[in-house]
């Protein structure tokens, strides 16, 4: 089967297949629409979180502010110490936390728990087929907090993290295609 896909960079790629950026910011445009798979370029980020700090994601930011303060306060501490696996990661009032919110939490808690299990492993991979979004419309006037100006604003819905992902796939620019074996397709 010939896949249509898209390289990001990480850790783009990860938060569009989360849900969290609905919008690829590109220097042109194209006619198909459609599913698209997302291929993670960049180099990897081993454990914990990459840098977010120039996205706009207000649950990521919290989490990085207190894990800051919490590991001030190891440094700082002579007799008492906090283990990364005495921090509870969870979301307050779930009830009034939007769907973006929902999603950003998600990532975290994502990262987290494989960062406690899997402390020597990446969990933002590169080179590999990650996901799946529907490419839906290209506009230069797109609202989302993810447009850039002077882009044109790829709209992304229905994102999709692939169970398995598809590695060592090298990416290329524009929608490229891939040709994926049955062993290949895992998705949720």
């Amino acid at each position: 089967m010939k896949m249509k896909c898209i390289s990001i960079k990480n850790p783009v790629s990860y938060l569009v297949c989360y849900g969290i950026a609905d919008v690829e910011n590109r220097g042109g445009t194209t006619d198909y629409r459609g599913p698209l798979y997302i291929h993670s370029s960049g180099e990897f980020s081993y454990a914990g979180m990459p840098d977010f700090s120039r996205y706009p994601m207000p649950v990521i930011a919290e989490f990085e502010k207190f894990m800051t303060e919490i590991e001030q306060m190891e440094m700082r501490g002579r007799y008492l110490g906090f283990p990364q696996q005495g921090v509870k990661v969870y979301l307050k009032d779930e009830e009034r936390a939007s769907e973006k919110e929902m999603r950003e939490y998600n990532l975290l808690s994502d990262v987290y728990n494989f960062t406690i299990q899997n402390p020597n492993k990446p969990f933002f991979l590169t080179n590999s087929i990650i996901g799946k979004v529907d490419l839906v419309d290209i506009v230069e006037d797109s609202k989302s907090d993810w447009a850039e100006a002077g882009a044109y604003h790829w709209i992304f819905k229905n994102p999709v993290l692939l169970k398995k992902v598809i590695a060592k796939v090298p990416g290329a620019p524009g929608i490229w295609e891939y040709e994926a074996a049955d062993q290949d397709r895992r998705t949720k």
